[in-house]
């Protein structure tokens, strides 16, 4: 009797380039049909040109996609496995038993507890995910040792996945919340313990939808905390900034130059360090963000040319700027903001605020251009259905831009 494996991208209807369609597996055995899907990322639809049909595969050799076709050749690899292992019992099998085989889908058992889950989650879900920058997988590791340790500390590490109810999920927020000199621990404010609590949910979201739990414990659970007023970079400390003399610094030049960059494209430090010369054409750039893997798209400034034209040339990978630690670039931003006196911390994302308050000044308020310039997501906007970003309007935008921070520095 013949058994058949197939990977395919699942979508009902046309492909669309801002939608992310998953990749989905069906194994056909004694006339019967299964399928599953896979723990592989969805793609958009625009990466959907660079599969193919035939050999099931991508055929890109970016390094996601190297990584998506590696795991899809071990799913068959494990198909052949179980077939010649299960030789003699393949009439007594089902399609839905080897699609549980190959997902490594198990029932819940008493091994599961809810200090492995959480561990497998890091290790499975969330380390292997291209998608995610690695500052946001350390803030996952963080938020799941927290959450180990309270496990430990409250004697629940035993409790299996099943048993964990909301009445402990409020114990873990109050745990967070206070300080304890017995385990050495510092309480966390608001924020922190939001932001702990935002990358537990998914843990509990998936072992929902995976049907091992009959309700998520953090549903309806909410972790409240007062948002504090970060300071801002004004136009006089950018200016200050922009013209300060560093002969006698000449180390922090560098680290200036990036943080100026940044301030005028908004670009997260670890996207504009990565810049190459073949993603600017044109006279514009358009990148996905490593945060969000949106699309940013941006023609550069006058002032953001000439920066670049200190380093042309003189840089390896053929990158436009040099390239630092992020923990040596902001600690040279507060020498940088010493010598200017400007009285508070500067940081690359104070650079990012900056950027948007310009966007504003310059007058530029169409929401779909601002997040075009900025990479925000555009999937509750209805005009990005109807409108279209061309060129033109971007050119409008960056001459707006463009004599806004002329006016700034004269």
């Amino acid at each position: 009797m013949a058994t058949t494996l197939k990977f395919y991208i699942n979508a009902r209807k046309k492909f669309e380039d801002n939608k992310r369609y998953p990749i989905y597996l069906r194994v056909i055995h004694n006339r019967k049909k299964a399928e599953g899907k896979t723990s592989l990322n969805p793609i958009y639809g625009f990466e959907v040109g660079n599969w193919i049909e035939v050999s099931q595969r991508f055929s890109s050799k970016d390094k996601k996609y190297l990584s998506y076709n590696l795991f899809i050749n071990a799913i068959e690899n494990e198909f052949h496995n179980y077939l010649r292992d299960h030789n003699t019992q393949m009439a007594t099998k089902t399609p839905h038993e080897i699609i549980d085989h190959l997902l490594s889908r198990v029932k819940a058992d008493d091994k599961l507890t809810i200090f492995s889950a959480i561990h497998d989650f890091y290790e499975n879900d969330i380390l292997p995910d291209v998608d995610k920058a690695p500052g946001t997988k350390n803030n996952y590791k963080r938020s799941v040792t927290h959450f180990s340790n309270f496990l430990k500390h409250t004697k629940l590490d035993r409790l299996h996945v099943t048993e964990f109810k909301r009445q402990h999920a409020s114990k873990f927020i109050a745990y967070l919340k206070k300080p304890s000199k017995k385990y050495n621990k510092i309480a966390l404010n608001g924020q922190s313990v939001h932001s702990v609590v935002k990358n537990i949910k998914p843990f509990f979201t998936k072992l929902f939808l995976e049907e091992q739990i009959t309700r998520n414990p953090f549903l309806g659970i909410k972790t409240t905390f007062k948002r504090t007023e970060k300071p801002r970079l004004t136009n006089d400390n950018f200016k200050s900034i922009v013209e300060l003399d560093l002969s006698n610094n000449p180390k922090l030049d560098v680290y200036r130059d990036l943080f100026v960059f940044l301030c005028y494209t908004g670009l997260s430090y670890c996207d504009a360090t990565d810049l190459r010369y073949s993603d600017i054409k044109h006279g514009y750039f358009s990148i996905q963000r490593k945060k969000s893997s949106v699309q940013t798209k941006q023609f550069l400034m006058k002032q953001t040319i000439s920066l670049l034209g200190k380093y042309e040339g003189q840089l390896p990978e053929q990158r436009i700027l040099p390239k630092r630690s992020l923990d040596k670039m902001n600690l040279n931003l507060k020498l940088i903001a010493a010598l200017t006196g400007i009285e508070f911390s500067l940081s690359t994302y104070t650079a990012r605020r900056f950027f948007r308050q310009s966007i504003h000044e310059a007058g530029i308020r169409e929401s779909l251009v601002v997040k075009t310039l900025m990479g925000h997501t555009r999937t509750n906007d209805i005009d990005s259905h109807y409108f279209y970003i061309d060129d033109a309007i971007l050119i409008k935008a960056k001459k707006r831009l463009q004599k806004h921070f002329r006016r700034i520095v004269q």
